[in-house]
């Protein structure tokens, strides 16, 4: 139970490996991978801004999977590799040969948001061999808010 000298930070965590399809169907990647994707579109889809009436399409397909957001005073990025690792490690040819027989993008994404501005996250050997594996790139966001809430 915390005392009142001792503050904890909330941290909210997730990753997506998506795969940029480009102008092919994102369909490709599910049916190379056997798995089902979080979120997918095609390129030329259609959209409208959530913050207005504006229609857009999309500039490209895309493929990706999410790991379960999570919130918590612990800076744990591990367990959402060790997920990924799990789902993708007897994957990792089927994913060189979308980067190369279908010159697909690749990308994982690590996103945290922070009560806590003064905080890095560190990955091991196994966990960066594990992205270089799958990715053609990597993206690491963070965002220091004033309060992330349970809710």
């Amino acid at each position: 139970m915390p005392t009142d000298m001792e503050n904890y930070f909330l941290n909210k965590i997730s990753c997506e490996f998506a795969i940029i399809t480009h102008d092919k169907d994102c369909h490709i990647v599910t049916n190379v991978l056997g798995l089902e994707p979080s979120r997918f579109f095609n390129k030329g889809d259609k959209f409208t801004s959530k913050y207005s009436s504006r229609i857009g399409y999309k500039p490209h397909g895309l493929w990706a999977i999410q790991s379960k957001l999570v919130i918590s005073e612990e800076l744990d990025v591990s367990s959402h590799l060790r997920y990924f690792q799990k789902l993708l490690e007897d994957k990792i040819e089927l994913i060189e040969k979308l980067k190369n027989q279908y010159q697909f993008e690749c990308v994982f994404t690590i996103s945290i948001e922070t009560e806590d501005v003064g905080v890095g996250i560190d990955l091991n050997e196994i966990e960066l061999t594990f992205i270089t594996k799958i990715s053609s790139r990597y993206t690491c966001t963070f965002i220091a808010k004033r309060s992330i809430g349970k809710g």
